[in-house]
């Protein structure tokens, strides 16, 4: 058998092999005397004009209408000796390893034998070819052969022990061989990657968060579903890829929320203090390791500003008691303006503050999530 194409279905869980199967057998009621034929040797004649033996394909996919083999003349010699090379097409199942898909290596049996006849009447025996000239690959063959064995077996059934039957094995190790896939699925997964942590970096009152949360999913969903259509529902372990981008939706899902937490942290216009045990941590080494420096710096400079507008308006309001009582009451009502005003801006700077912390601390959390996920998927 030379084989020079192979391809898999996974859908479907079977592989299908084309190629050149050499049969030979000895037909005793062909033999002739070519001298008495004026020298012929070789007859060439159409396959249906003579006895073929029924080797069919026992592991194969369709169960009806078995034909496996194309309709080419078959070559006599005058010994009896018939020759049969059809182009041969064997779609054969598959027990799929898909975790490592879609770089992936799998190994398929073809199992041929005759469905009718007993190995005392047809000897099923393998040639004396060498393996190498058993393949003969296209080069744009999307599988590359990693290893051929042949091997013969023979087997008794209880109902007929002494009617042994023949059948020969060929065993295919197969690699996938096609560098697209690491453009169609391998790039996008990087770029999915970099969107979700860009989200941690986006201003904490931006809405584009939601935008940006949004898009990822649904390039993420549009994969999934390639996927659902392209790989069986019914693989006891779903490919590595199939698991990441899952994870991805599932971590782009919580960033989603996250981000939706920070948005209302740092937007709200009146909110009260930040609680003091959480700011003395972020002002301190947690936040400097977290990239704070210059929102602590803004903290810090807006406090300072506070504490000065806060004295120079108890000094207005101190000079001002002196005054009429309608001046008075103005001024008390413009000074309690101004020392709100100030702490309010000193909370929503405090709360921005921890909106960003939480998107700082969320970055690393997913890094290393994705790392984990990404080692995972290589090992």
């Amino acid at each position: 058998m030379t084989i020079f194409h192979i391809s898999v279905d996974e859908f479907k869980s079977a592989m299908s092999i084309q190629a050149w199967v050499n049969m030979l057998w000895i037909d005793e009621k062909l033999k002739w005397n070519s001298t008495e034929y004026g020298g012929l040797r070789r007859l060439q004649v159409g396959n249906h004009e003579v006895w073929q033996p029924d080797i069919i394909l026992y592991n194969s996919v369709t169960t009806s209408a078995i034909e496996h083999y194309g309709d080419t003349h078959c070559h006599i010699n005058e010994d009896g000796a018939v020759l049969w090379v059809p182009p041969t097409q064997f779609h054969a199942l598959c027990d799929l390893d898909l975790r490592l898909w879609p770089f992936d290596t799998q190994t398929c049996a073809l199992k041929l034998g005759s469905w009718s006849y007993s190995g005392n009447q047809i000897d099923l025996r393998l040639n004396n070819a060498s393996l190498k000239n058993a393949v003969n690959l296209n080069q744009n063959s999307e599988w590359k052969l990693l290893e051929l064995t042949r091997l013969r077996n023979i087997t008794t059934y209880a109902c007929c022990p002494d009617e042994p039957y023949i059948h020969l094995v060929f065993t295919l190790t197969i690699k996938r061989n096609s560098p697209l896939y690491s453009s169609l699925f391998m790039t996008p997964a990087a770029a999915i990657v970099i969107m979700c942590l860009i989200n941690f970096w986006l201003p904490p009152q931006s809405k584009e968060k939601f935008i940006l949360c949004g898009c990822t999913a649904l390039i993420i969903s549009m994969f999934l579903i390639y996927f659902a259509h392209k790989l069986p529902p019914h693989s006891s372990k779903p490919p590595l890829i199939v698991t990441f981008y899952s994870g991805c939706l599932y971590q782009v899902t919580i960033s989603l929320v996250i981000s939706a937490l920070v948005i209302n942290l740092s937007g709200r216009l009146y909110c009260r203090p930040l609680p003091r045990s959480i700011k003395k941590i972020l002002i301190g080494w947690p936040g400097k390791y977290l990239g704070l420096s210059d929102l602590i710096q803004l903290v810090n400079l807006q406090r300072s500003t506070d504490e000065q507008e806060l004295g120079e308006s108890h000094l207005i309001s101190d000079s001002s008691i002196y005054t009429s009582n309608l001046l008075s009451s103005n001024n008390d009502h413009q000074d309690r303006e101004v020392i709100i005003h100030p702490g309010t801006k000193d909370a929503q700077l405090e709360w921005i503050l921890a909106a960003t912390a939480i998107d700082r601390f969320a970055f690393l959390l997913f890094c290393n999530i994705f790392a984990l996920m990404g080692i995972t998927c290589i090992l």
